[in-house]
């Protein structure tokens, strides 16, 4: 059924656990995933999630920045999709564009999906609402199922072309080009193959694009979508490869970690923590606690992602992590933060994870020294 915003703010226990449909702006801040319900005589919040396998964009108390490839979020039990033709690409990368903390764009679209009232409670003024979803449990909740009708302001051109160039300058046909829309994790991704001329192009891009492939060092390149042309030059892998050994038996007992191990200088030390099945090590300077560590090694995470996104960083490159074999074992990436301070993700095997980010904002030699020590244990 077609409901307005401000009734569905106004009475939301009347549409509890119905399919609706409702038009509004988004808003896309901080802590706020929310229905912008306007000029209507309520506070009534009505936070919102994607249906799917699709996270969110916004940092809260809700921790749904993260969500499992191929699988429908589930609320009470219930499996809920998304239909992800080009109105939802289009509102998705809408909402995540921007510079800073800023959105780029106010965006209004007509969102399907089922509605969720919450619980009932009054408030010390004695005013009733509804609550128990979104940010510290503030809302009513609507899954978006469906979207359509997306309007933004500015109007927004969020096409993108270019060409790729190869080693010996020419253009590179049949490389595939992958388009990110930042946020969530995992990213909303498409993908483009070069043709003969090295062109290629999307619509509803996103802030960045990907070049992977084992013969040519990895990239991460910051766009703007609505732009002329880009043209992007590869570079050859060997002159940035990383080698890394395999761990010699007498030199392990003393190493710390899980399919890569690492070796401490003896200003450090470690402490291994566990979360939710989730095994790592917090490195921390000696003499002080774990929670002082600035470099944290994860192992057998479920699903990782790309080692690290460029849109905040100033200075960024990747290098490829490969075996004697010339087989590629993981991801390397670091880079400088635009407001200040350094950092670096590495990936090993697409299951354990060293990253740090230093709280003092300066280089970390003692930390990288850690992470170069890396080998390969055996399996």
């Amino acid at each position: 059924m077609e409901v307005p915003g401000c009734k569905l703010a106004s009475d939301p226990q009347a549409f509890d656990g119905k399919l609706i449909r409702v038009r509004g702006t988004l808003n896309v801040h901080f802590e706020d995933f929310s229905l912008g319900i306007r000029n209507c005589d309520t506070a009534q919040g009505i936070w919102l999630a994607f249906g799917g396998d699709v996270p969110g964009i916004v940092a809260s108390t809700v921790n749904d920045n993260f969500r499992n490839t191929g699988s429908d979020v589930k609320i009470n039990g219930v499996s809920y999709g998304i239909k992800k033709d080009d109105s939802f690409h289009r509102l998705y990368a809408l909402i995540a564009t921007r510079h800073g903390e800023k959105p780029d764009y106010s965006v209004t679209a007509t969102l399907t999906g089922m509605f969720f009232a919450g619980e009932e409670e009054k408030t010390a003024k004695g005013v009733t609402n509804f609550a128990g979803y979104g940010h510290l449990g503030c809302c009513s909740l609507f899954v978006i199922m469906q979207v359509s009708d997306v309007e933004s302001v500015p109007p927004a051109n969020l096409n993108l072309r270019g060409v790729l160039i190869g080693v010996d300058g020419k253009p590179v046909e049949g490389f595939t080009v992958v388009n990110d829309v930042l946020g969530g994790s995992p990213p909303e991704r498409q993908k483009a193959v070069t043709n003969e001329q090295g062109e290629f192009a999307f619509s509803n891009s996103g802030q960045q694009l990907r070049f992977e492939n084992p013969s040519y060092r990895p990239l991460a390149l910051t766009v703007e979508p609505g732009g002329p042309p880009i043209r992007v030059r590869l570079q050859d892998a060997k002159r940035s490869d990383w080698v890394i050994p395999a761990c010699v038996e007498a030199d392990s007992s003393g190493r710390i970690g899980f399919s890569v191990l690492f070796a401490l200088p003896k200003t450090l030390e470690s402490s291994p923590f566990s979360n939710d099945g989730l095994q790592s090590v917090f490195v921390f300077p000696r003499g002080k606690e774990p929670f002082d560590a600035d470099l944290i090694i994860s192992g057998s995470s479920p699903e990782i992602t790309d080692a690290a996104d460029s849109l905040d960083s100033e200075q960024f490159e990747e290098r490829w992590v490969k075996d004697s074999a010339g087989n590629v074992v993981g991801l390397d990436a670091r880079g400088r933060m635009k407001h200040g301070g350094y950092w670096r993700s590495t990936i090993f095997l697409g299951r354990d994870v060293a990253n740090y980010r230093p709280r003092s904002g300066k280089p970390a030699n003692a930390l990288d020294q850690v992470i170069d020590s890396a080998c390969l244990a055996k399996r």
